[in-house]
C-alpha cells in the first residue's frame, strides 16, 4: 500500500489539515512550534510501531476539551493509500462484491477504532436493525392477511397464531436496539429457522413464497457484510506501521554486555538501547553469544579460553570491516574505520579516518557524526524485516550537521524512500532540495492558532518560509560558479541595460561580450570582494566594471590589491567623471525615461545651479526628486522605461552610446581571455 495523502484532525495544536499529499519523498517545512512534531506523532499513531495510541486527555485540543471532548469519539487520522493489482485482487478474492477497489480510505478515532472506506465505494446492502425491524413488521402484515386453501383452515389457524405471537415478541426485542446497529446473527437465524420450521405443507411454501425469498436474502446480505467485515480485517492488518523518529540518542562507546541485555528485556524501545540493537543486527553479531564467548570466565581450562577468545576477536574484525564498508557508502565527508573490540564485558566502538588514523572513542568524534552513524543504524535496520511495509516520519533530522552533511542526508532519504515511503520534517534550507520544491509542504499557524499545512499556495509567514528562500537562494548562488568567465557589475539595473545592448550590438553586428562569459550583479559594491573572492576559489576568471564614483574607485582599488583583479570604471568610457551607466546615454534620453518612470513628477524636471553642479545625471536626478516632492529614485524604474524603448525601437539608441557599450565589452573580453 502506498499512502497518497493524509489528514490529521483535533490532535493538540491541530483543527484540521484537510487533505495532505504525499510522494514517496514528503518534506514539511516550518519554524519552531508551528505543529511539524504534533503532525507527524498525531499521524505516527495512526498504526504506530511503537504501540503508542491515542491519549484524548493529553491530545485533544485543550481549548476545546471540557466543551467537546466527551461529547463524540473524534476522529484524528485518516489515510488514504492506493491498492496495488495483487492488493485489489486479494480484496476481490474475500468479498465479491469489492470489485476494481483502487484504493481505501483509513480514519482513526481516539478510541482506537478504525474506519475503512473503498475507493469506488460500492452500495453495502442494509442489515441494520432499522431494517430488520422493517422487514419483521411486514412479514407480520402478510402473515395476518394469509388465508388458507378450501380444507386447510384448521391447519393454518395455529401456524399463523405462534408465527404471529413469535414475530411479535422479536419486533418488541429489535426496537429496543439502536436503529443503525447491525442486526444480530443470532436473532436472524432464530427468525429464519421459526418460520422456515413451520412451513411443512407445499401450500404453505406458496403462501409464504414472499417472506421466505426475503428471509434467503437478508441472510445473503448478512454474509455479504461478513465477507466486507473480513475485508476490512485484511486492510487493517495491511496498512503499514508508521514509525516515527525524533530522539536518535547517541551510541554509547562502551557497551557493558550484562546492562544492555537486561536494557533490552525491559526497555527495547528506548532511544539507546534501540540504537545499540541495531548496531548488533546490523553486523550480524549475537549480544547473548558474544557475551558467552567470555575468554575471562573463572574454572575455565586455558585451551577452552584462548578459544573463546579467538572466536571473539575474529568475529570483531568481521564485524567492523562490514561497517566500515557499509558506512563508507552512505558518509562521504570522510572515509572512516570502524574497529569493535571487547573488554571483558565491555564492547567498544572505535573510529579513525583518512585524515587521521589514530583510534579515537566514538563518543569523543563530533557530534554530527555520532548522530549520523546512529541515525544510520536505526534507520537502514528499522526500515527492513518487521518494518519492511512501514511509513517512516523523521522530525528533524540533522539538526546538529553541517549544512553540506544535511544536503547529504537528504541524498539518503532519497535512496531509502524507494524502499520505504518516507516523509521529514525541517526548519533547515539546507534540508530542502530546491530540484523537488514540488514535495515540499509548508507548516505555519493560523491566525486562529491552530497548525495549516499549505501545499500549492505557500503562506506569507516569512519565519516559516525562510528555509525555502534560503534553500532557494543557496541553490541560486551554486549557479553562479558554472560560467567559469564573468563580469561581474555592481546592480541589477546594470545585469539589466547591459544585457539588453549587448544583444543589442549582436543584432548590429558589432563587438559583444565574449559568448562563453556572463554578466553577474554583485548586489551593491561593498559584497564586491567576498563575491570576487569566492569565484576566484572556483577557477573563474573575472572582469569587474565598476561606477567611476568614490566607492567604486575605492573597491576596485581593494579588488587590485588584494585579488590581484584588473577592474574597468564607466567613466573611462564616458566624458563625466563619477559616471555611472546611465551616462552612457544621452542625457536627454535619461530624463525622459525619468518622467515616464515618476508620472506624479506634473512639471517638467529642471534643476537648480547647485544640481547641475552635478555630473552623473542619475545622481542629479535623485537630488532633484527629493527636493521637488520628497521621491526616492529607484534606479531600475527609468532602467525599466529605456529597455522597454529598446525593446519597441531598437533605433532610439545612438551609434554613439553602442560604441562605448562596444568599448566595455572590448575591454572585459581582453580581461576574460
Amino acid at each position: 500500500m502506498q499512502m497518497k495523502k493524509f489528514r490529521i484532525q483535533n490532535y493538540k495544536n491541530i483543527n484540521d489539515t484537510n487533505w495532505v499529499n504525499c510522494d514517496a519523498l514528503t518534506t514539511f517545512v516550518g519554524k519552531n512550534e508551528a505543529g511539524k512534531s504534533a503532525i507527524f506523532r498525531g499521524l505516527s499513531k495512526f498504526n504506530p510501531s511503537d504501540g503508542k495510541e491515542y491519549d484524548g486527555l493529553k491530545e485533544f485540543p485543550r481549548r476545546r476539551y471540557s466543551v467537546d471532548f466527551k461529547n463524540a469519539d473524534w476522529p484524528v487520522s485518516s489515510v488514504e493509500f492506493e491498492l496495488s493489482k495483487d492488493e485489489s485482487k486479494k480484496i476481490t478474492e474475500i468479498c465479491s462484491i469489492l470489485t476494481n477497489i483502487s484504493g481505501v480510505i483509513c480514519t482513526r478515532y481516539y478510541s482506537g477504532d478504525l474506519e475503512i472506506d473503498f475507493i469506488p465505494n460500492p452500495d453495502f446492502p442494509d442489515v441494520s436493525n432499522k431494517e430488520y425491524l422493517n422487514l419483521l413488521q411486514k412479514w407480520l402484515s402478510i402473515i395476518e392477511k394469509i388465508t388458507a386453501p378450501e380444507g386447510k383452515g384448521d391447519q393454518l389457524v395455529p401456524v399463523k397464531q405462534a408465527l404471529l405471537q413469535f414475530l411479535t415478541e422479536k419486533i418488541q426485542t429489535v426496537d429496543t436496539q439502536n436503529p443503525d446497529d447491525p442486526v444480530q446473527m443470532e436473532l436472524v437465524n432464530e427468525v429464519s429457522t421459526t418460520i422456515i420450521g413451520k412451513i411443512i405443507e407445499e401450500w404453505h411454501k406458496q403462501k409464504f413464497k414472499v417472506i421466505i425469498q426475503e428471509i434467503d436474502q437478508f441472510k445473503n446480505d448478512l454474509e455479504v457484510m461478513k465477507q466486507i467485515t473480513k475485508a476490512e480485517e485484511w486492510i487493517e492488518e495491511s496498512i503499514p506501521k508508521f514509525v516515527y523518529f525524533y530522539e536518535f540518542d547517541v551510541i554509547e562507546s562502551a557497551v557493558h554486555f550484562p546492562t544492555f541485555i537486561q536494557q533490552l528485556n525491559q526497555t527495547p524501545s528506548a532511544p539507546r538501547v534501540r540504537t545499540t540493537k541495531c548496531l548488533f543486527e546490523h553486523v550480524g553479531l549475537d549480544i547473548i553469544n558474544l557475551q558467552k564467548l567470555d575468554p575471562t570466565k573463572p574454572n575455565e581450562n586455558v585451551e577452552k579460553l584462548r578459544k573463546f577468545a579467538d572466536e571473539r576477536a575474529i568475529l570483531m574484525s568481521s564485524a567492523s570491516n562490514a561497517m566500515t564498508q557499509k558506512f563508507s557508502e552512505w558518509w562521504e565527508q570522510r572515509k572512516h574505520k570502524f574497529s569493535y573490540k571487547t573488554d571483558g564485558h565491555f564492547f567498544r566502538v572505535w573510529v579513525s579516518d583518512d585524515l587521521d588514523p589514530s583510534e579515537i572513542e566514538l563518543d569523543q568524534r563530533s557530534y554530527g557524526m555520532q548522530y549520523f552513524f546512529s541515525f544510520y543504524l536505526v534507520f537502514l535496520e528499522e526500515a527492513k524485516g518487521a518494518h519492511s511495509n512501514a511509513i517512516l516520519l523523521l522530525d528533524e533530522p540533522g539538526l546538529h550537521l553541517h549544512g553540506t552533511a544535511q544536503q547529504k542526508i537528504v541524498k539518503f532519504l532519497e535512496k531509502l524512500s524507494k524502499q520505504n515511503q518516507l516523509l521529514y520534517s525541517t526548519h533547515s534550507p539546507f534540508m530542502v532540495d530546491p530540484d523537488h520544491l514540488e514535495r515540499v509542504r509548508v507548516v505555519s499557524e493560523g491566525k486562529d492558532g491552530y497548525a495549516k499545512i499549505s501545499e500549492d499556495i505557500w503562506p506569507s509567514d516569512k519565519d516559516s518560509l525562510f528555509p525555502l528562500q534560503a534553500g532557494l537562494g543557496y541553490a541560486l548562488a551554486q549557479t553562479l560558479f558554472y560560467s567559469k568567465r564573468q563580469l561581474v557589475v555592481e546592480g541589477i539595473s546594470d545585469y539589466w541595460i547591459l544585457k539588453a545592448i549587448n544583444e543589442l550590438l549582436s543584432q548590429k553586428n558589432m563587438a559583444t561580450l565574449r559568448d562563453d562569459a556572463v554578466i553577474t550583479p554583485c548586489g551593491g559594491v561593498n559584497k564586491l570582494l567576498p563575491l570576487a573572492s569566492m569565484l576566484l576559489g572556483h577557477s573563474v576568471k573575472i572582469a569587474i566594471l565598476l561606477d567611476g564614483d568614490e566607492p567604486g574607485k575605492r573597491k576596485g582599488k581593494e579588488a587590485k590589491t588584494r585579488l590581484l583583479l584588473k577592474c574597468l570604471f564607466i567613466d573611462d568610457f564616458s566624458e563625466k567623471e563619477e559616471a555611472e551607466i546611465e551616462d552612457l546615454f544621452p542625457e536627454e534620453l535619461y530624463l525622459d525615461a525619468v518622467k515616464e518612470a515618476y508620472p506624479e513628477i506634473k512639471n517638467s524636471l529642471e534643476f537648480t545651479e547647485a544640481e547641475m553642479k552635478i555630473q552623473c545625471v542619475s545622481k542629479r536626478v535623485k537630488t532633484a526628486l527629493n527636493r521637488i516632492g520628497n521621491i526616492t529614485l529607484k534606479k531600475w524604474r527609468p532602467s525599466k522605461v529605456i529597455l522597454d524603448w529598446i525593446q519597441k525601437n531598437p533605433e532610439i539608441i545612438t551609434k554613439e552610446t553602442l560604441e562605448k557599450f562596444e568599448n566595455i565589452f572590448k575591454e572585459a573580453n581582453k580581461i576574460l581571455k
